[in-house]
């Protein structure tokens, strides 16, 4: 399960795969232009849980996908995201929006 509300704030369940779209407002992605996504535990902190980079040149849009078994290192409990776009050629990154919650529910399907 996975519930995305009207702020970004994402919600999902323990151990599930799923697939967010990200559209972007007056935006092309190029060839040289990677579009990543990243969960820390705290704004404050220095580390990721996890981070992938994603490609799309030529669209408005990118399809983050989360494989089974992705996450599940990682404990139910609250953690932040954000999404950029790092360019390769000029190293230019751009934040797409400031960290909104992650939070990943316990279920007992996977016990």
């Amino acid at each position: 399960m996975i519930v995305i509300d009207d702020e970004k704030n994402i919600t999902v369940s323990q151990y599930d795969t799923f697939s967010i779209r990200f559209k972007l407002k007056n935006y092309l992605l190029t060839s040289n232009d990677k579009f990543v996504f990243a969960i820390k535990k705290t704004t404050n902190s220095t580390e990721t849980q996890y981070e992938q980079a994603f490609f799309n040149a030529g669209n408005n849009y990118v399809d983050v996908v989360i494989p089974k078994g992705t996450l599940d290192n990682l404990e139910p409990g609250a953690y932040i995201y954000d999404v950029s776009i790092h360019n390769v050629e000029t190293a230019q990154i751009v934040t797409c929006f400031f960290t909104k919650a992650f939070i990943i529910k316990g279920v007992a399907h996977n016990v």
